[in-house]
C-alpha cells in the first residue's frame, strides 16, 4: 500500500529537528512519524468536512457530523497510542502532561526531547565505558609492573641461596649475604607500599601523637640514604633554617615515611647530581610551629603533560620510568595522603633536564616540656635493647617461623616457651607464669582468636601482640575487638618486635 505524502507542517518540525541519516536508522521512527501525518491529514480532511458542512441541508448536515465525530473519534484514538509510545520510549520520567497531550507538535517535541535524552545518556555511557577501560588498563600495567617487581628480587634470594649452598665458602658467603638482605628488604618494602596504601584507602590509619626531634629525624634520614646516593654519585645535603623549632608533637613514624618516598624518588631520578633536603621556618603562632619542608634534586624532571598522572595510583609518569627505575608508582600516592590526614598537601615544581622540588607545609604543636622521645626508636639507628629476664610464650604453628623466632628472642636473652597451636597455649597458660604472649591467629586446633578470647576471661593484663602474616583489617580489627593489645605483620622488622616486647615489659 503506497503511503500518503508527508503533511508539509510536519516536514517542516523533521526538517528542524531530525536529520536524513538519524531518520534512515530507525524504523520505529518512521512508523511513528508516519502515525503522526496520517494525524495531520485527518486533520485536514476534518477542517475540510467543516467547510463544506455549512453550505449543505440540515440532512446531509447530520450525515457528515457524524463522520466527524468518528473521525475526531478516531484522531483520539491515534493520538492516546502515539502518548502510549512515548511513554514506553520514557526513561528519565518525562511523561506528557494532558495539555501537550492534546496538542501534536508538543508530542514531536517531546519525542524530540526523548531522542535528544537517549542520546546523551549513550554518550554519558560511553565515557563510562572508557573510563572503565582506562581503570582496568592502570590496574593491568600495575599487576605487571608488581609481578616484576616482586619476582626480581624473589629471584635473587632463590639465586643467592642456591649459589650459597654449592660454594660454601666464607668469602662467598659474606658477599652474597649482603646481597640477600638487600633484596629480602626491597621485597619487605613492596609489600610495605601496598599495605600502606590499603590501609589509607581503607581509613585504617590514625595518626599518632609523640613528642620528638624534627631536626634530628630529618638527619637519621640522610645518614640512612648515604649509600644510596653514593650509588649514583649523588650529594645528599640538610639545610636547616636556624630559627627552626625542632621539638614537636606529631606522628614521627608517618613523617618519616613522607621524607623516605621523597627522598627516595629525589635519588633514584638523580645521577651526577644534588638532593637537598631545606627545611624552613615560617610562623609560630600561640605554640604551633608552622613550617616548610622541600626536597631539591637536580634530576631529570618531569614532563608538564605528566603533573596530575603522578599522583594517580598505580601510576608513574611514564611507563619507560617504571622500567628503568623500577617503583610500584605508590609513593607520591601515599605521600599526598598521608599530608591529607595531617592537613597538608604535596607540591611541586619541574624542569625537565633540571630537576625537581617537591615541599609541603605542616603546622604542629611544639613539646613544652622537657619530655622527649628518642628519634631513633623509629629508625633503623634504633639500638635493640637486651630482654634478659623476660619470659614469653610464642604460640606459632609453623617451624621456620619458631626457628627465626626463637634465635632472635634468644640473641636478646628472652626465655622462649612453645606452643604449637591455641589449644596447647591455654595448657601453658595455666600452668606457667609469662610476661608477654606472641599470638600467631591462623593456627589448626584453636586459632589465636579463640585462644586469646578464653586467656581473656581470666586475665585482662597480661601483654598479647598478635604475630600475623594476613593485613586484611577485619582480621586485625577482630584481634583488637577481643583483647589483643597490637599485632605485627609478618615478616617484621626484628627492631620493631625488641621495641614492642621492651614497651610491654614493664618489668625491666
Amino acid at each position: 500500500m503506497k503511503k500518503p505524502p508527508i503533511h508539509r507542517y510536519l516536514q517542516r518540525q523533521i526538517n528542524k529537528f531530525l536529520t536524513p541519516e538519524f531518520l534512515e536508522q530507525s524504523s520505529e521512527l518512521q512508523d511513528f512519524i508516519a502515525v503522526v501525518n496520517q494525524t495531520y491529514i485527518n486533520y485536514d480532511k476534518d477542517a475540510e468536512l467543516f467547510e463544506q458542512s455549512a453550505k449543505l441541508n440540515d440532512r446531509e448536515y447530520t450525515v457528515i457530523n457524524l463522520r466527524i465525530k468518528q473521525e475526531l473519534e478516531r484522531k483520539q484514538f491515534f493520538q492516546a497510542q502515539l502518548v502510549e509510545a512515548i511513554k514506553q520510549l520514557s526513561d528519565n520520567n518525562s511523561t506528557p502532561t494532558n495539555g501537550e497531550e492534546d496538542d501534536l507538535l508538543g508530542l514531536l517535541n517531546i519525542l524530540t526531547a526523548e531522542i535528544e535524552f537517549k542520546k546523551q545518556y549513550q554518550t554519558e555511557l560511553l565515557e563510562a565505558k572508557s573510563v572503565a577501560e582506562t581503570a582496568n588498563e592502570a590496574k593491568s600495567d600495575f599487576l605487571s609492573l608488581m609481578s616484576h617487581e616482586l619476582r626480581t628480587p624473589l629471584n635473587a634470594i632463590i639465586g643467592l641461596t642456591y649459589i650459597m649452598e654449592q660454594e660454601n665458602t666464607l668469602e662467598s658467603l659474606q658477599e652474597n649475604l649482603g646481597t640477600l638482605k638487600h633484596s629480602a628488604q626491597n621485597l619487605f618494602l613492596l609489600i610495605n607500599d601496598i599495605l600502606d596504601f590499603n590501609k589509607i584507602e581503607a581509613g585504617k590509619i590514625e595518626l599518632e601523637k609523640i613528642n620528638f626531634n624534627f631536626r634530628d629525624l630529618v638527619l637519621q634520614i640522610a645518614k640512612s640514604f648515604e649509600v644510596r646516593a653514593n650509588e649514583n654519585l649523588n650529594q645528599l645535603e640538610v639545610l636547616i633554617d636556624d630559627n627552626f623549632m625542632p621539638n614537636l608533637i606529631s606522628d614521627p613514624l608517618r613523617i618519616s615515611q613522607i621524607l623516605n618516598n621523597l627522598v627516595s624518588n629525589a635519588l633514584k631520578f638523580t645521577a651526577n647530581g644534588k638532593v637537598q633536603i631545606v627545611i624552613s621556618q615560617e610562623a609560630f603562632l600561640n605554640k604551633v610551629s608552622t613550617f616548610k619542608v622541600e626536597v631539591i634534586d637536580t634530576g631529570i624532571g618531569i614532563e608538564k603533560e605528566n603533573y596530575q598522572k603522578i599522583f594517580k595510583k598505580f601510576s608513574q609518569a611514564d611507563n619507560k620510568t617504571s622500567r628503568k627505575y623500577g617503583g610500584t608508582g605508590l609513593g607520591l600516592v601515599i605521600t599526598q595522603r598521608l599530608l591529607h590526614l595531617m592537613d597538608s598537601d604535596i607540591a611541586f615544581e619541574s624542569e625537565i633536564g633540571k630537576g625537581s622540588n617537591f615541599y609541603f607545609t605542616l603546622s604542629l604543636p611544639i613539646v613544652t616540656n622537657s619530655q622527649m622521645i628518642d628519634s631513633h626508636s623509629i629508625q633503623e639507628s634504633y639500638q635493640e635493647i637486651n630482654l634478659k629476664g623476660l619470659k614469653v610464650l610464642l604460640v606459632e604453628d609453623n617451624v621456620i617461623n619458631i626457628k627465626i623466632a626463637q634465635k632472635i628472642m634468644q640473641k636478646w636473652d628472652v626465655e622462649v616457651d612453645l606452643a604449637e597451636n591455641g589449644a596447647i597455649a591455654l595448657d601453658k597458660f595455666a600452668q606457667n607464669r609469662y610476661h608477654i604472649i606472641l599470638m600467631d591467629l591462623s593456627m589448626p586446633v584453636m586459632d589465636g582468636y579463640e585462644a586469646t578470647t578464653e586467656i581473656r576471661k581470666t586475665d585482662k593484663l597480661i601483654p598479647i601482640i598478635a604475630l600475623s602474616a594476613s593485613a586484611s583489617f577485619g582480621y586485625l580489627d577482630r584481634a583488637l575487638q577481643i583483647g589483643i593489645n597490637e599485632y605485627i605483620i609478618k615478616p617484621f622488622n626484628p627492631k620493631e618486635l625488641n621495641m614492642k616486647l621492651h614497651k610491654y615489659a614493664n618489668f625491666l
